[in-house]
């Protein structure tokens, strides 16, 4: 049982259980949604882990997790910047792309192995989506206090871990060379990344919760 309690696993399962205590009686539909989402990404993690475990291929769970991803984050993504301008063209034609790539990539080298290009691609169009969140939260005209944004801190999270992913990608041949104990160095820079990632949804999903009500964001 100890096999799948990773340093990974253990942020995933922390930020799932904080997605239940506070998102279960929020009246957005959308943000309930990170409930089921989390949740296959707990449950993509162990399955990964059970296969690899057993000398199987383990890469085809992280593909059907990695439509989830193009998926769900668009949602939140047309969340964030609803507020600010008309983002139905920009999300969808992002996850139109993103969904004929995994579909490119799956045809051509089959299902059992993971689509890299889809999901570099999906980083980096992420970290443009922040970018450009950020942009419009700093030009608006409304005051927003930001230690209390739910929707500050997802995109907070989401940007520091797509950015970081994508100096990984573009690295990786130089970082995987790198073996530190029983690891190479990528291991140890996604672990960080999967840290700060899910820290910072788990306090959004605590403003979410408890602190935009007292702060009107």
């Amino acid at each position: 049982m100890f096999n799948y309690i990773t340093f990974n696993t253990a942020s995933e399962i922390l930020c799932f259980l904080t997605a239940v205590i506070c998102l279960s009686g929020n009246k957005n539909n959308v943000w309930r949604l990170f409930i089921p989402y989390l949740f296959v990404t707990v449950f993509a993690e162990i399955t990964g882990i059970y296969l690899r475990n057993q000398n199987q291929n383990n890469q085809w769970p992280y593909n059907i997790l990695l439509v989830f991803q193009i998926l769900f984050p668009g949602l939140i993504f047309k969340q964030l910047l609803k507020d600010y301008i008309k983002s139905n063209v920009i999300i969808i034609s992002g996850t139109a792309l993103l969904m004929l790539l995994f579909i490119y990539e799956t045809a051509k080298h089959g299902f059992l192995r993971f689509n890299n290009t889809t999901y570099s691609v999906m980083c980096m169009l992420y970290v443009l989506y922040s970018l450009y969140y950020f942009y419009l939260l700093l030009n608006a005209d409304d005051h927003v206090v930001l230690k209390y944004s739910a929707k500050f801190w997802w995109a907070a999270g989401t940007l520091l871990f797509c950015f970081g992913s994508t100096v990984v990608n573009v690295f990786r041949g130089l970082l995987s060379g790198l073996i530190i104990g029983d690891h190479n160095l990528t291991y140890y820079i996604y672990s960080m990344l999967n840290m700060i990632l899910y820290s910072c949804w788990s306090y959004s999903f605590i403003c979410r919760k408890w602190l935009t009500t007292t702060s009107g964001v």
